[in-house]
């Protein structure tokens, strides 16, 4: 009884007296935030950390600039010693943050925050969710798109790539752009895209959904990057990747060498910061079989250890929501926005829509640990496919135990 009566005498104390209204403020809190210094990333991250606190003054965040060259070493020695309360994580890393937990599962704190997964594009939150846990949230998706020299369609009196292109319309087109004096290429149809795309875009996969296997022995996984060699060796239309001996891809388009440049959407920036002597504009990568564009995400995460977990995650929701979004945006036109309410990002660049069209296909690298490594092997064993030398089979045919081996000692 007495209970009772200290509960309703508190709760009539709490209704005569007006400073017991809950306040909007967030509770004062200190955040570390790392990332990588590059100029974009370090603009994004200086916009966000200001664009918050004058909306949350309570907040104060701490920027921890880490080099970029050698970001993922750098954050894993960070969160062994003195671990910052947030850090972004680009999807690559994830598997390996979690594997040494590193990273707070955010599922039992998100009803706290306004945005929710369902809020994300599916294929932009994948890597951060591993079951029921969501171990961070997206703000930064960059899909490959295709970059064309409009100058030289326009030469050939060829109309620009478009949604629907096929793999054959590519090859196609790349024949009749590829022109060769006395015997040598002077200027490429294409430029190869990677080969995670080629098995992708074939009906293939790079390992088994549990990520126990390698797939890349299929039928369907080689065809697809057989397709992408023939382009170099049989057809002569496209250089060997860089890796294999070919040129620069990149500095190839810019000096109209190659026609077209399956690549990373950002890489529009660049093309317009160099103020290239002719016209060029984007489209989605041309299908296989499949329908498929890689991307590459990066996200902000909250340290398993951090003592301001609530104030943190308040922090990433409010960046990957519209607000961050906004301010992404602005800095970062050439990147898809993650939260599927958000607009497409508008640009004066032909196609630029194909960015943001690129996420209904996306796919993210697997979420395993050995996947440096396994791509490190892949891209060797390539090497005498692009030049020639033996069949994309017969190379990952050779590689696929060794990489099984890698998977099952995990």
């Amino acid at each position: 009884m007495l209970a009772l009566i200290a509960i309703i005498c508190a709760g009539c104390s709490t209704a005569l007296s007006p400073s017991a209204t809950p306040s909007a403020e967030p509770r004062p809190a200190a955040l570390t935030y790392a990332f990588p210094d590059d100029p974009t990333s370090a603009a994004t991250a200086a916009a966000w950390i200001k664009g918050y606190a004058a909306v949350n003054p309570a907040i104060q965040i701490t920027a921890q600039p880490l080099p970029a060259n050698a970001y993922a070493e750098q954050l894993l020695a960070r969160i062994d010693q003195t671990a910052p309360d947030l850090f972004s994580s680009a999807d690559t890393q994830v598997p390996t943050l979690i594997k040494r937990n590193a990273l707070l599962d955010l599922q039992p704190l998100l009803p706290a925050v306004s945005v929710k997964p369902d809020d994300f594009q599916p294929s932009s939150l994948a890597a951060w969710r591993q079951g029921s846990a969501v171990y961070g949230l997206p703000a930064v998706v960059t899909p490959q798109v295709l970059f064309y020299n409009r100058d030289l369609f326009d030469a050939h009196s060829l109309t620009y790539p478009a949604p629907g292109w096929t793999w054959n319309d590519w090859l196609t087109m790349a024949q009749k752009l590829t022109v060769s004096s006395d015997g040598q290429v002077t200027t490429y149809g294409t430029t190869l895209a990677g080969w995670s795309l080629m098995v992708w875009g074939n009906g293939g996969e790079l390992t088994n959904v549990e990520g126990t296997r390698s797939l890349l022995d299929s039928p369907e996984a080689a065809r697809g990057v057989q397709f992408a060699a023939d382009m170099v060796n049989v057809y002569h239309v496209a250089p060997p990747p860089s890796d294999a001996g070919g040129p620069d891809p990149i500095a190839l388009f810019k000096a109209q060498h190659a026609a077209m440049l399956p690549a990373s959407s950002n890489l529009a920036a660049s093309l317009l910061d160099a103020k290239l002597p002719f016209k060029w504009g984007i489209a989605p990568l041309p299908a296989g079989t499949v329908p498929v564009s890689p991307l590459s995400v990066t996200g902000l995460s909250v340290s398993a250890r951090s003592p301001n977990a609530d104030a943190a995650l308040a922090f990433a929701a409010w960046t990957a929501g519209p607000d961050g979004t906004a301010i992404t945006a602005r800095l970062q036109p050439f990147v898809a926005p993650a939260l599927r309410s958000v607009a497409p990002n508008t640009t004066d660049v032909p196609g630029s829509d194909a960015i943001s069209q690129a996420l209904a296909n996306g796919r993210t690298l697997p979420a395993i640990t050995q996947w440096p490594m396994i791509a490190t092997i892949v891209n060797e064993a390539l090497v005498p496919v692009w030049q020639g030398q033996t069949t994309a089979k017969a190379a990952y045919s050779a590689v696929t135990p060794r990489i099984n081996a890698l998977l099952a000692a995990s």
